[in-house]
């Protein structure tokens, strides 16, 4: 097996990683802690800072979404400034990378352009108060009026929804009919009649990617995504299964941000005459951060190339990167707030902002408990059908 990127792969790693080194990391701590009044202009300069650079579009490919392409930018951006990442990959990723795979030419040529550009920033709202992992629960529904569609319901925690000028909504036609043949996606533009955008909500952590809830009255929506109704439910799950990459991508990130400050740290704070670094207990920490972030890594890639060569077993291996990679950065965060101690813990941190950060990788889109339910129903699956064919060989037999 050949575990190495290709030239031109790793020169948009470098590219991408000193990029934001210089450009995006010096402006973390402050969108972190500036008021949420302030969340959305200071995020769309990031946003714009990065398009320019042409760092919207690693993984856009003619007709489909590169996921490597999109795990190496993503893991890039999400060390420099974890809230930074979240906001681009839901306007570059789930809403332009939703139009790319399953749009039609007209609407791609309509949106992505400025997507990529960060002149529109787009949103994908499908999570509701009471349906965020079953989808099928979701109560938003669209009426057919004339030759367009209106929706209404009310979707919450929709990251880039306060600036976003795109938003992907889900929601059924009719929602007795159940969801594989009766949800759609739909395509909402900003200021359409109908669509109310929450203020900024206040989070624990990504504080500085803006966050607000969508409520739509009988809201006009300017068309279905793909253009044919019914495809929604497969299309959101596919988004879902191929969005596990990006976060495992924001996961490493986060932890090796953490490592990277932990490590300098150590070599600089004395104790006992010492440099903590060559304490055996901090030591062991280091070396633990590192072994689990080059663990996720290696998961993330490996489902990333499923997906992007159509492997079967792709979306488990997605949910094992996910699961993985975002429990790890829950634990290398907590082993690097040890090694800070108290000076981790005073608030505008670095440590302290990452800490929180970290935190989020596990229950967004997607919890670990739902992770670990389809890798398990995956597996018994697969012994069951074995132990059928075993069985049937012996009785013939």
């Amino acid at each position: 097996m050949d575990y190495e990127l290709s030239p031109e792969q790793a020169k948009m790693q470098r590219d991408i990683d000193a990029f934001c080194r210089s450009e995006i990391a010096p402006r973390a701590g402050i969108l972190d802690a500036c008021p949420r009044s302030e969340v959305g202009r200071r995020m769309k300069e990031n946003l714009k800072t990065l398009a320019r650079a042409g760092w919207f579009e690693p993984g856009h490919k003619e007709n489909s979404l590169d996921l490597v392409e999109v795990y190496l930018a993503g893991e890039a951006v999400a060390k420099a400034c974890p809230s930074t990442c979240l906001s681009a990959r839901a306007s570059a990723f789930l809403c332009a990378g939703g139009i790319r795979t399953f749009g039609t030419d007209a609407q791609k040529s309509a949106y992505l352009p400025p997507l990529l550009r960060a002149e529109q920033i787009g949103a994908f709202a499908w999570s509701e108060p009471q349906a965020g992992s079953d989808v099928q629960a979701i109560a938003s529904t669209a009426r057919k009026d004339g030759a367009s569609w209106r929706i209404s319901g009310r979707k919450d925690i929709v990251v880039n929804a306060p600036i976003a000028d795109v938003i992907l909504v889900l929601a059924y036609h009719d929602a007795q009919a159940g969801a594989e043949g009766d949800m759609s996606i739909f395509i909402v533009e900003k200021g359409a009649a109908g669509l109310t955008i929450s203020d900024p909500l206040e989070t624990m952590g990504m504080r500085g990617a803006p966050i607000s809830t969508v409520t739509l009255q009988n809201c006009e929506a300017s068309g279905i995504l793909g253009d044919i109704p019914g495809e929604g439910y497969v299309q959101h799950r596919s988004m879902l299964n191929m969005g596990c990459i990006g976060v495992a991508a924001l996961c490493v990130g986060v932890g090796t941000a953490c490592m990277e400050i932990s490590n300098a740290y150590a070599k600089e704070r004395t104790a006992f005459g010492k440099r903590i670094g060559m304490y055996q207990e901090v030591g062991f920490k280091l070396a633990d951060m590192f072994t689990y972030n080059d663990l996720g890594r290696m998961l993330a890639l490996k489902a990333a190339w499923a997906i992007n060569t159509n492997d079967p077993e792709a979306p488990v291996l997605a949910a094992c990167a996910k699961l993985f990679a975002s429990e790890a950065a829950t634990r290398i965060a907590g082993w690097g707030m040890q090694i800070f101690a108290g000076h981790g813990y005073l608030a505008g941190s670095h440590m302290e902002r990452l800490y929180r950060d970290a935190r989020f990788g596990e229950i967004c889109e997607g919890t670990s408990e739902m992770q670990r339910s389809l890798i398990a129903r995956t597996e018994l699956d697969r012994f069951l059908q074995a132990g059928q064919a075993d069985s049937g060989s012996a009785f013939v037999a």
